[in-house]
């Protein structure tokens, strides 16, 4: 039907000018290109439109020592957040240089010295028992 169409449509822009004829295509080639699903722009599925999912404690890193839990907000000095949780590292070069102050945050080698509190972790447990500082 619309290949009909297009014949029938063909033929009447003979009368017309040349300018005329190429501005008449380009708006056929619009339609039918706006027709056509293969051009059609989707949202990609799961995409966040600026919505948040809700938080818990404002976005804040749960660290635990002991059996203590404390509330820190990420990018807090790592050495105020143990030393909040009465970890006492023994610091000498204060630089990250040395690794005296070496401890253990949610399973890894952190240097307390020069390191920050990390991001809230996803998992939901995580979030609930905190990530464990061991000496």
């Amino acid at each position: 039907a619309s290949l009909c169409f297009l014949s029938c449509f063909l033929v009447s822009l003979t009368v017309l000018t040349m300018a005329k004829q190429i501005a008449v295509l380009f708006l056929i080639l619009a339609v039918v290109i706006g027709r056509s699903s293969a051009f059609i722009l989707s949202s990609p599925p799961n995409v966040n439109f600026g919505h948040l999912p809700p938080t818990t404690s404002l976005d804040m890193t749960v660290l635990s020592y002991n059996g203590k839990k404390k509330d820190f907000k990420p990018g807090t000095p790592l050495s105020k957040a143990v030393a909040a949780l009465g970890v006492k590292p023994t610091y000498s070069c204060k630089k990250g240089d040395c690794a005296t102050c070496e401890i253990f945050l949610a399973g890894r080698l952190t240097k307390p010295c020069v390191a920050k509190v990390p991001p809230e972790p996803k998992l939901k447990s995580l979030q609930e028992k905190g990530l464990e500082i061991r000496m």
